[in-house]
């Protein structure tokens, strides 16, 4: 299952942008025209990342920011801010809630998928690892081993690093072996 991304846009035509740029292979998206729905269905789809449009009808991005990072399951959500090409930003507004990037439109839909994906990949480092051994309980007199805190922070980044490397070389395969099949498929 791809990750989840809330698109809230007034614009049928960035909609569709959007929509077509995020591969329905990696990507679920979810769509939405005004902030009220936005509010209403967060915490039903637990996105990954969340694209708003900061002029939205009903609740506005600035609303829906403030709204999004006062909640802790969503604080570490990846938030981008969307700017239409002539419209002032009220920083005071937009520096009350933290937020990863403000794009203008148009922009580059490609750049906005890598954009999101690192985002995304840099804030899913485990809490904890698989691995972690589960410590029995002994006697008061027995010392309990701990791991070093800057220790377990390699080995996340370690695993995380293979991981990232694994998926691309899955990806990569995979590709290939869609390519080929296409290629074979036409031929006949």
């Amino acid at each position: 299952m791809g990750y989840k991304i809330i698109v809230a846009d007034d614009s049928p035509s960035t909609q569709k942008l959007i929509q077509m740029a995020f591969s329905a292979a990696e990507f679920e998206v979810f769509l939405f025209s005004d902030g009220q729905q936005v509010m209403d269905s967060l915490s039903l789809i637990n996105p990954d990342a969340i694209l708003l449009n900061l002029s939205l009808p009903l609740k506005d991005g600035f609303e829906l920011g403030r709204h999004i990072r006062k909640k802790e399951e969503f604080d570490q959500v990846p938030l981008i801010l969307i700017k239409d090409a002539f419209e002032p930003v009220d920083r005071e507004r937009v520096g009350a809630f933290e937020y990863d990037e403000l794009i203008q439109k148009p922009f580059d839909s490609e750049a906005l998928v890598q954009k999101l994906q690192a985002f995304i990949q840099g804030r899913k480092i485990p809490q904890t690892l698989p691995e972690e051994p589960v410590w029995e309980e002994k006697s008061s007199d027995e010392s309990k081993v701990e791991l070093d805190e800057n220790v377990r922070g390699l080995v996340k980044r370690e695993i995380l690093e293979m991981e990232r490397e694994l998926e691309k070389r899955i990806k990569a395969r995979i590709t290939a072996e869609l390519k080929m099949w296409l290629i074979n498929n036409q031929k006949k």
